[in-house]
């Protein structure tokens, strides 16, 4: 074996770094993959604390990494959870840590039943805003329809199963048939065009738009919005039998009827012949009841106006006349005589009044009394001067008792001292020695002076002096 040297061997290889490669890969799948519409279901979701969502698409053979960063998974309109089937839009790239590959997602939205699910709701929302739901503009369902339109297509199992209920239940109802798509992109826009056909052929008194049972986006087209404002603007009254009785439409919110399914939508707009003929004979009965009893409540009263007849006929009633005039007559004169009697005996009362009341009777009466009453008065005069006499001559006795005079009379005299009002002295304290006083007597007065006092009584004197003697 022959050695080579080192200058005569030279190596060519580029050697990277693991950075290096996965920022190229980076670039490379950015260019090639900047933008991306992915559908899958959702997986290994996780939440950090950072706002910002991970979680796996995947499908039955693969799945694929993802991010969505929380400025743009704050804006979607659902709960984002796992096993969601969604649509993404996103941009491939490397996280070069890893080296994993992975989708950023900016904008996320439900896929299939749930895109159409909100897209619904939106709607309904819209047009019960505007008012197309109200009750007070839908138009009530004739009872008894003589022409019936109906809109649907003529190889589906709903117009066989109306026109079965209909033909049983109202055969005599003319029905015309309306073909239209039921189903798929021109199928709102061909309802819309029978709508208005029916309307302006002015014919039929009401119109019934029915389908058969179907998934979401097999009923799609009965939730079209030009569709809904063609049933409101309809002037016939429309039912609409869409579907199972689960299934709901905006067609069904603006119609003015809905039924659960076609065959109980021909049982609304079809009355029950054998309960209408059922129910004509019991009105045929109560008719003929009715009529009878009218007939027998005439016949009484026109017997009752023939005797009222008869007894206001005008002989009749002078008659009457006649007799009430009598009956009045009788009254009168018993009235009269009554009421002379009556009177007779207050003038009598009143005669009699009138002599004990006459002028001269009281004049009589009043002598009398006023005789009796001067004799009462002179013997009450002559009493009271007899009493007042008696008072006088005893007071006249009292008096002449206590008299001074007659005290002066019995030996008694009364002493005033002169010069000092004739002021009467009854003690000697009053005087003193030199005292000028005058003693008055029965007979004249003496004047004297006064020598000398004793306190001494009459009484006390009187004993001395009985003494002394002794």
């Amino acid at each position: 074996m022959n050695e080579q040297s080192p200058n005569e061997f030279t190596d060519t290889r580029e050697i990277c770094s693991v950075t290096e490669i996965n920022q190229r890969l980076k670039q490379t799948i950015a260019n090639r993959f900047s933008l991306l519409w992915v559908e899958g279901e959702i997986s290994n979701l996780a939440r950090p604390a950072s706002g910002h969502i991970y979680f796996s698409l995947k499908d039955n053979n693969a799945q694929l990494r993802c991010v969505m960063f929380r400025s743009q998974n704050s804006r979607v309109p659902f709960e984002i959870s796992n096993g969601l089937q969604v649509i993404v839009r996103a941009s491939a790239s490397i996280y070069e840590a890893r080296g994993d590959l992975q989708l950023i997602v900016d904008s996320m939205e439900e896929a299939g039943f749930g895109a159409l699910q909100r897209q619904f709701e939106a709607l309904k929302k819209k047009l019960l805003q505007a008012g197309l739901f109200d009750q007070d503009r839908k138009t009530p369902i004739p009872q008894y329809p003589n022409h019936i339109a109906i809109i649907t297509s003529t190889s589906g199992a709903a117009i066989k199963d109306y026109l079965n209920v209909a033909q049983r239940r109202y055969p005599s109802c003319k029905k015309t048939l309306f073909s239209v798509s039921v189903q798929g992109e021109q199928a709102a826009e061909q309802i819309c065009g029978a709508i208005k056909a029916a309307n302006k052929q002015s014919q039929a008194d009401v119109i019934v738009l029915i389908r058969g049972g179907g998934s979401i986006e097999d009923l799609w087209c009965f939730n079209d919005e030009n569709l809904a404002q063609a049933i409101a603007a309809s002037a016939i009254p429309i039912v609409t039998g869409i579907g199972h009785e689960i299934d709901y439409t905006i067609a069904d919110f603006v119609a003015d009827l809905r039924a659960p399914t076609p065959s109980v939508a021909a049982e609304l707009t079809c009355p029950d012949a054998d309960a209408l003929l059922s129910s004509l004979s019991y009105l045929h009965q109560v008719l003929t009841r009715t009529s009878t009893e009218i007939v027998q409540k005439l016949a009484q009263r026109t017997d009752w106006l023939s005797q009222r007849l008869q007894r206001t006929h005008p002989s009749v009633i002078v008659d009457f006349q006649k007799r009430s005039l009598s009956d009045l007559l009788n009254r009168l004169q018993k009235g009269t005589q009554s009421y002379i009697k009556e009177n007779m005996y207050k003038f009598r009362t009143l005669k009699q009044r009138h002599i004990h009341q006459s002028p001269k009777s009281l004049v009589k009466i009043q002598q009398t009394d006023i005789s009796k009453l001067n004799h009462r008065l002179q013997r009450a005069i002559h009493s009271q001067l007899e009493q007042g006499s008696h008072k006088f001559q005893l007071c006249a006795t009292i008096m002449q008792a206590v008299s001074p005079l007659n005290t002066l009379q019995r030996g008694y005299s009364i002493t005033t001292k002169k010069h000092s009002n004739k002021q009467v002295i009854t003690d000697s304290s009053q005087l003193k020695q030199g005292d000028q006083i005058t003693t008055y007597l029965a007979k004249g007065e003496v004047v004297s002076l006064v020598e000398s006092t004793s306190s001494k009584t009459i009484i006390k004197s009187l004993s001395d002096n009985e003494n002394a003697d002794q």
